[in-house]
C-alpha cells in the first residue's frame, strides 16, 4: 500500500522520512509487536542497516514516529482552528479535520488515531499515548463549547468524545462513518453544517 510521507524533521533526509512513514503504517496496522525491523525496511525498501544509520533501536524510531507524529497532528488542528472566531466555527472546522484525516486511508494521522485503539502489545510509552491524545481532545472541544456559554457543555463534550471514539473503532473495521455521524451530531449540537476542508498535498 502506498504511504505519503510525513513532513520533514528538521534536519530530516527522505531515507529517514520513508522509515518513519513506513513504519507508523505498520505499526497502525499490526501494533508494535507485530511488526519487526526487517519488515520496515524491506516495506520501504530501505537497506537492513538504515534504521540504525537514524535510530539507536526498533524503540527509538517508534518513540521518534509517535512524537512527531502526534507534534504535527496537534499543529494542524491548531493551524485548522485557526482564526475561527465563534465556537460554532471552532467545531466545524475540527469536525472537518477530523473527517479529512479518517477518510484518507494515506493520511499518517490516521494511522496515529488507529494506533491509539491497538489493543496488541504496545509500544513504549504507547498505553500512555491514546489517554493523554485523548484528554488533550476532551480539553480542547471543552474550551470550545465553554465560549457557548452552555451549561451543558460537559455533557456535550462527553457526547462528542463517544461519536469520536465510535467513528475511530468504525473506521478501523473498514468503515467510512465519518462524515455521516459526525455531521448530524455536528447539526444536533447546533455547530451548523460539516464542512471537510480538502486533503493535504
Amino acid at each position: 500500500m502506498a504511504t505519503a510521507p510525513l513532513p520533514a524533521p528538521p534536519g530530516g533526509t527522505p531515507t529517514r522520512e520513508r522509515l518513519v512513514r513506513t513504519a507508523l503504517r505498520l505499526f497502525a496496522e499490526r501494533g508494535y509487536g507485530g511488526v519487526s525491523n526487517r519488515e520496515i525496511v524491506e516495506a520501504c525498501g530501505c537497506t537492513k542497516g538504515a534504521i540504525y544509520w537514524y535510530f539507536e533501536s526498533k524503540e527509538d524510531l517508534f518513540r521518534s514516529v509517535m512524537s512527531e507524529t502526534l507534534a504535527d497532528f496537534q499543529m494542524r488542528l491548531a493551524d485548522g482552528i485557526g482564526s475561527a472566531a465563534t465556537w460554532q466555527e471552532k467545531l466545524q472546522r475540527l469536525f472537518g479535520l477530523f473527517v479529512e484525516v479518517l477518510e484518507s486511508p494515506d493520511d499518517p494521522h490516521r494511522d496515529l488515531l488507529l494506533l491509539m485503539l491497538h489493543r496488541t502489545p504496545r509500544g513504549p510509552g504507547q498505553a500512555d499515548l491514546g489517554p493523554a491524545t485523548q484528554q488533550r481532545m476532551v480539553q480542547w472541544i471543552g474550551d470550545i463549547l465553554d465560549g457557548a456559554g452552555a451549561e451543558s457543555s460537559r455533557d456535550l463534550v462527553a457526547l462528542i468524545n463517544a461519536a469520536g471514539l465510535g467513528v475511530l473503532v468504525q473506521s478501523a473495521a473498514g468503515a467510512s462513518t465519518a462524515r455521516p455521524v459526525l455531521g448530524a451530531l455536528l447539526r444536533l449540537i447546533g455547530g451548523g453544517e460539516l464542512q471537510v476542508p480538502r486533503a493535504r498535498a
